[in-house]
């Protein structure tokens, strides 16, 4: 399938096996499209404080962050992870489709505020590859010495270490939900280490996965993917990103316009929903309409095999947000009934990804 300007494995051909691997066992997919970022220099906890929504100064060396960067205008722009390297340097992803404009973004800024940092563009020279699973860890311990165990090695924690030979650099991250090791190396060595997984979890009932399960995984965990579920007029506030949004920063993208939104009420939101027994799974895209009038859309939606039923994201009116409340969409000529649900469907308290 096309990602950005890239080709990724749709599934390796059942993607509900996949799903169930890794959510039963363990998985291995290719997430090398990711922009690789590093920003280097006596500014750069600066630069990305201004950038993103959170505070990066506080982040210690050796911690991961989730990370949001909005426009100007308060408008969504880009997410992914970063991680401290150094008080002065870090390491950061993007996503697939936006992983040029993300490091170009970063280059603009750090010009027109005239801040000392090096912004390095690492993409191409990168592989990484997610390995998920309740049975990841036990997997990534036949190619690896390090310790990995919870204590020495805490969820949204990075570490570096030798896996089957090569340097590589571990984040401790959970996007599917799981237990999982998102692993970056040189990208002349991915294939090596790629294989290496691939082989030491063999008896741990290890597949490779493809874009198709990730999006079901992450979509059961309620995880947002931007510019899937976001589109040129989302801002975090409505997203429910609103937690990661720091007003007591003096300055960052989109503050301003963001203070103004906070202040006003909200029009729509991104919430779950999960589709009445029985019903038709509606297309992303489909409208929300009430009264026969669009007021919202699909954004995704899937068949949890996890759950055994139909799960989604869509925007709604504000008032239709509370777990519960009902709302109609149209789909092929034909109104299905949604229910709002609380996120994540799926391992609510985050003990999985966490354990």
């Amino acid at each position: 399938m096309d990602a950005g300007q890239w080709k990724r494995p749709e599934s390796y051909g059942d993607p509900v096996a996949e799903v169930r691997a890794v959510r039963t066992a363990a998985g291995l997919i290719d997430v090398s499209t990711l922009g690789k970022i590093e920003v280097v220099g006596p500014d750069s906890a600066e630069l990305l404080d201004r950038i993103y929504l959170n505070n990066w100064s506080d982040l210690k060396p050796g911690r991961v962050r989730y990370a949001v960067a909005c426009n100007e205008d308060g408008i969504i722009f880009d997410d992914g992870v970063g991680v401290s390297l150094a008080p002065d340097r870090f390491y950061l992803t993007a996503t697939t489709g936006n992983a040029d404009g993300m490091f170009q973004w970063l280059q603009m800024w750090r010009d027109i505020w005239r801040l000392s940092a090096t912004v390095l563009n690492h993409t191409s020279a990168v592989a990484a590859m997610n390995l998920a699973g309740p049975e990841s860890r036990a997997v990534l311990n036949r190619v690896t010495k390090l310790d990995l165990s919870p204590v020495a090695f805490p969820y949204m924690a990075m570490r570096e270490a030798d896996i089957a030979g090569v340097p590589c650099r571990l984040l401790r991250i959970g996007f599917v939900g799981e237990l999982g090791y998102e692993i970056h190396c040189p990208s002349s060595q991915g294939w090596h280490v790629w294989e290496a997984l691939l082989a030491a979890g063999r008896e741990n009932g290890l597949r490779a996965f493809g874009v198709e399960a990730q999006r079901i995984l992450r979509l059961e965990k309620g995880h947002l993917i931007v510019g899937v579920d976001t589109d040129a007029l989302s801002n975090p506030l409505e997203a429910g990103l609103e937690w990661l949004v720091r007003f007591d920063k003096p300055s960052f993208h989109g503050r301003e316009p963001l203070l103004r939104l906070r202040a006003m009420a909200a029009r729509s939101r991104l919430v779950g929903f999960v589709t009445v027994e029985g019903a038709a799974i509606p297309d992303e895209g489909c409208q929300v309409v009430e009264r026969g009038a669009p007021v919202g859309r699909i954004t995704s939606v899937r068949h949890s095999p996890t759950l055994g039923c139909v799960v989604g994201l869509a925007w709604v009116p504000a008032g239709r947000t509370t777990p519960g409340s009902r709302f109609t969409i149209r789909h092929q000529g034909r109104d299905l009934s949604a229910v709002v649900a609380r996120l994540p469907f799926y391992d609510g308290d985050g003990r999985r990804m966490k354990s």
